[in-house]
């Protein structure tokens, strides 16, 4: 059975069924649909969303199809960062997620 958890507009995803990868899909879809639609204003919580919401699909093991939806919606966005788990682990020995907005044109 899955769970969701909502919390300001952010979806954790613990366990996730068939359905409610549909739901994260769909969500996905309609957070960067929205964002496109408005310059910049916003993008970069949007895709620091995106990237929580990848590093969970990651970990509870979410369908190939979920994680393309939310890698490609960060990408429409400007966000190229790899979150696959082999360079998440390197990276987490350096550093944590920095901010995105220099992939926005922001200096």
């Amino acid at each position: 059975m899955g769970q969701t958890r909502r919390s300001s507009n952010v979806t954790a995803t613990h366990q996730l069924d068939h359905a409610g990868l549909i739901n994260l899909q769909r969500l996905v879809t309609v957070l960067v649909t929205t964002h496109l639609a408005r310059a910049t204003e916003g993008r970069v919580d949007t895709i620091t969303r995106l990237q929580h919401l990848e590093q969970a699909a990651w970990t509870t093991g979410a369908d190939r199809q979920t994680l393309q939806v939310i890698t490609s919606g960060r990408r429409l966005l400007g966000d190229a960062s790899d979150l696959t788990p082999e360079v998440l682990k390197r990276q987490s020995a350096r550093k944590p997620l920095a901010d995105r907005s220099r992939y926005l044109g922001r200096p």
